[in-house]
């Protein structure tokens, strides 16, 4: 029985080529999208979760307040973490402290390795994460001053694959023994290192340099934010109770002279929520799961609109077999079975589709994803899509095909007069939807392109950065003189402001007269030169720049917003403050520039000259940049140095930090479009079907002298109405949709009415030509064949 349903079934779908085709197309393309989209949100929301104890896992955030202002960041000082051992709540904590540009070498080599993201780490950091151990020289590593552990595939890089433990390697001019291998950290680990040091050897670095005033050990020093802390709960532990511990140790440390404060954040909600609670990951991830789903509803809509507009070519069929002895339940599943025959298809097609998209569909995501048939999850994935979407488009279409009375029909008329209200009901859905996907698209551009036109507070043109060695800086007079005495060079400046656009160098070690008695201020602070405000083209709001005099030492420069949260009253010039125990005064305010990603607010900072650092900022022209690089790397290899000459644009750096945002908006436009296409493809099936329809009306038409355009408004009006309709509908949820998601950026384009015309002529534009393009055809059809009777 069930292989003549399939042989009736296949003989039906090869009787109307063209539907069966529009039908399978529309599909596997849906089934096939939707199914990477899923994959990409899967990959997604698997980050850090492969972590044995993953839900008991927090990061540490410090809060601090300005007024009813609330300011959260991830980092927190050393002693945080020395406070969690004594939290009874608490199994277990580690500390980090990562660079992105790490440079190590081999003993009695030459070549240097850079572009190394090294951390350094507390001895418990391989039995606190899930991260293997390949081999090790002792059970508890990381635990000495001079060790270090090196990831699976630099240890190819560096030895060739051989064994590495007891061999050394160099941190500048420092040797490390190998004591550990790790297996590569996983692309969906929010932490991704290539080597570790020993959180020991930065704690006697930073006593043996004085550490910071009269705080002389890391797990003392209470003004210095830039440790990365995670805790462990034990089972059953409160998170509220254990923080509030901590949070007791540190005010009494601060003998409660402090507002900062800490929280915790789940390591499962660390890559989707910021620790501001910014969610504008999160709501892309929600937004991708949902365009799969609409995906698949508007490969089912087209699916279901289809079979309902055909209805009446099927209804004589039916009545047919209803006289032959056919009975109701026969004829259903009948056109289960076409509906099954139509998915399995598809699903063979959407695997084509995946398989041969899959290694673009990579790249264009940034992601290492495999498409993996003995996966489990992806069949899952695979099996819910398809039930699904069976369930929405099979149901319907065969309890109606089926129940049409055979005396009605054989006279041409249906007994379900609801039939054609819920396919424009139908219809309606599937243009909205489109609608809001391409009015949701725009937004998304203009947002991009906002951020990439958006006025920084400084400028970036042609300015390149270069990390100096040693020996550049020891020279810093000589180096200068050189720079200055170059015309490929309009401007250079030496200072401590590793990255203008991703600068988190703060501190809450500052003080001033009058500070309310517990009220702390985490400020980000940096080391420049005289020249360098003017070579950033940085605005004065008040006061000047410092001279260049030994008096710099006493001088600070802040922005408008630590003005506003130290409560200063102009003329802000002049007003004493200190920072680390340095005591001076303010000689300037500078206009508030970003100096971090644009979801963030603009924070306090400060510049000041008391320690000196070393980026080399160099200004130049389109014309003369190649001279000037060359200039200044023959400069830097003047001086002996283990790090290779490596410069950096500053454009290029603005474009790394929104690569994964671009690469975000570029995959919704993919889907959107595609999203769109299949909807045509439906509109252009039911067009042809109207068409088909309507043959022998049209025919008398033209022989009463209707022309081409008077028969294609015959044809559309019907659609150009419900496509009006839903308009209507899709505005006001594409205002609400695109308004959610700007809410995650601090700074964002306006929504204007332009951009909801613009969205709704293009779904007009591509409905018009659709429906024009058949409406066309059927007009142009020969009268006497289209009057022909049977």
């Amino acid at each position: 029985m069930i292989f003549k349903y399939i042989k009736t079934a296949w003989r039906n779908l090869k009787k109307s080529k063209f539907y069966t085709a529009i039908n399978i197309l529309g599909l596997s393309i849906s089934i096939a999208t939707a199914i990477l989209i899923l994959l990409w949100v899967q990959d997604e929301i698997s980050f850090d979760r492969f972590h044995k104890d993953y839900k008991q896992i927090y990061n540490v955030h410090n809060i601090w307040k300005d007024g009813d202002k609330e300011q959260i960041s991830n980092s927190t000082p050393g002693p945080v973490g020395f406070y969690a051992k004594d939290v009874p709540a608490i199994e277990s904590s580690v500390r980090l402290v990562g660079e992105d540009s790490g440079v190590i070498s081999l003993k009695g080599q030459k070549d240097v390795y850079t572009g190394l993201a090294i951390a350094y780490a507390d001895s418990t950091f391989f039995k606190f994460f899930s991260f293997p151990l390949l081999q090790s020289s002792k059970p508890n590593i990381l635990t000495s001053l001079d060790e270090v552990t090196i990831s699976e595939t630099l240890n190819k890089k560096l030895f060739n694959g051989q064994d590495a433990i007891g061999k050394t390697l160099l941190l500048g001019k420092t040797p490390f023994l190998v004591t550990g291998i790790f297996q590569d950290m996983p692309q969906n680990s929010s932490l991704k290192y290539d080597i570790i040091f020993p959180m020991s050897f930065l704690a006697k670095s930073f006593t043996e340099n004085g550490g910071n005033g009269v705080w002389k050990t890391i797990d003392e020093d209470l003004g210095n934010y830039y440790f990365d802390t995670y805790i462990k709960l034990r089972s059953e532990s409160n998170p509220d109770q254990a923080i509030a511990q901590i949070n007791n140790s540190f005010i009494k440390a601060r003998n409660g002279n402090t507002k900062t404060t800490f929280k915790l954040g789940s390591l499962a909600d660390k890559h989707l929520i910021a620790p501001d609670g910014n969610k504008s990951a999160l709501r892309m991830v929600q937004i991708f799961g949902a365009v799969a789903l609409l995906l698949l509803f508007i490969g089912a809509i087209n699916y279901v609109n289809l079979a309902t507009a055909r209805a009446m070519d099927r209804a004589k069929e039916v009545s047919i077999r209803k006289i032959v002895g056919a009975s109701r339940k026969q004829l259903f599943f009948q056109f289960m079975a076409e509906t099954f025959l139509t998915f399995t298809l598809a699903t063979f097609a959407a695997g084509i589709w995946v398989m041969l998209s899959f290694s673009a569909y990579n790249s264009i995501s940034g992601k290492s994803m495999v498409f993996d048939l003995q996966n489990p999850a992806l069949w899952l994935l695979i099996g819910s899509a398809l039930l699904l979407t069976v369930l929405l488009s099979s149901i319907y279409p065969s309890i109606q095909l089926s129940s049409f009375k055979p005396i009605a029909a054989l006279k041409g008329k249906s007994s379900k007069p609801t039939n054609s209200i819920f396919r424009k009901g139908l219809v309606v859905f599937q243009y909205a939807t489109s609608i809001i996907l391409i009015i949701c698209t725009l937004v998304i551009q203009k947002q991009m392109k906002y951020i990439r036109n958006y006025n920084l507070g400084y400028d970036t043109s042609y300015i390149f950065t270069v990390s100096l060695n040693e020996g550049s800086i020891e020279n810093k007079s000589t180096v200068e003189t050189k720079l200055a005495e170059d015309p490929a060079i309009t401007a250079y400046s030496i200072n401590g402001v590793y990255d203008p656009m991703s600068y988190g160098n703060s501190t809450g070690d500052i003080d001033w007269p009058n500070r309310p008695k517990d009220y702390t201020l985490i400020v980000g602070r940096a080391t420049i030169d005289k020249n360098f405000i003017p070579l950033m083209g940085m605005k004065f709001v008040e006061g000047g720049n410092i001279k260049g005099t030994p008096a710099d030492s006493s001088s600070y420069i802040i922005n408008e917003t630590m003005a506003k949260q130290m409560g200063l009253k102009k003329p802000y010039v002049g007003a004493q403050m200190s920072l680390h125990e340095v005591p001076g005064t303010v000689v300037g305010v500078i206009k508030d520039f970003n100096f971090n990603n644009l979801k963030k607010p603009i924070g306090p900072m400060v510049f000041w000259t008391h320690r000196f650092s070393g980026t080399l900022y160099v200004k130049t022209t389109a014309s003369n940049a190649q001279k000037a690089i060359e200039k200044v790397k023959t400069i830097y290899n003047s001086y002996p140095s283990e790090r290779p000459f490596e410069y950096t644009f500053l454009d290029s750096k603005i474009d790394k930090m929104y690569k994964s945002d671009l690469r975000t908006g570029l995959l919704f436009n993919i889907f959107a479009s595609i999203a769109i296409f299949v909807s045509s493809l439906g509109l252009l099936a039911l067009a042809t079907n109207a068409a088909q329809t309507k043959v022998k009306e049209i025919g008398i038409r033209k022989v009463l002298g209707a022309s081409i355009p008077q028969i294609v408004q015959l044809l559309g009006k019907e659609f150009v109405s419900l496509l009006i309709i839903a308009i209507l509908i899709a505005s006001p949820l594409a205002w609400y949709f695109a308004n959610e998601w700007l809410a995650n950026f601090s700074f964002k384009t306006e929504l204007n009415v332009w951009i909801f015309l613009i969205g709704a002529s293009i779904a007009l534009l591509i409905a018009g030509l659709t429906i024009s393009y058949q409406a066309i055809r059927a007009a142009k059809v020969n009268v006497i064949n289209s009057l022909r009777d049977e």
